[in-house]
């Protein structure tokens, strides 16, 4: 488990970006979005009860974060083509 002062682990994997299938992957590594702050937030799986909450909450203020700079990933242990759906 990572505290206050750890340093988050390397990462490259696939996101989803786009409800369009054809637009929708993109690789997203600890690499993207250089000089910005970086939110993670972690649920359990897709199409749970948890999930809908917290994605709702996060886009609702997502203006906000992007005014200071900050990016949020949204991950779960489902596949990029889960989240797609």
């Amino acid at each position: 488990m990572l505290t206050i002062g750890d340093k988050f682990p390397s990462f490259d994997l696939k996101a989803v970006v786009s409800t369009d299938p054809k637009t929708a992957f993109t690789q997203v590594s600890d690499k993207s979005d250089k000089g910005k702050w970086k939110i993670v937030f972690f649920w359990p799986k897709d199409f749970t009860f948890v999930c809908p909450t917290e994605i709702a909450a996060f886009g609702r203020i997502n203006k906000d974060f992007n005014e200071r700079d900050a990016v949020v990933y949204g991950v779960s242990t489902d596949s990029e083509f889960v989240h797609l759906a």
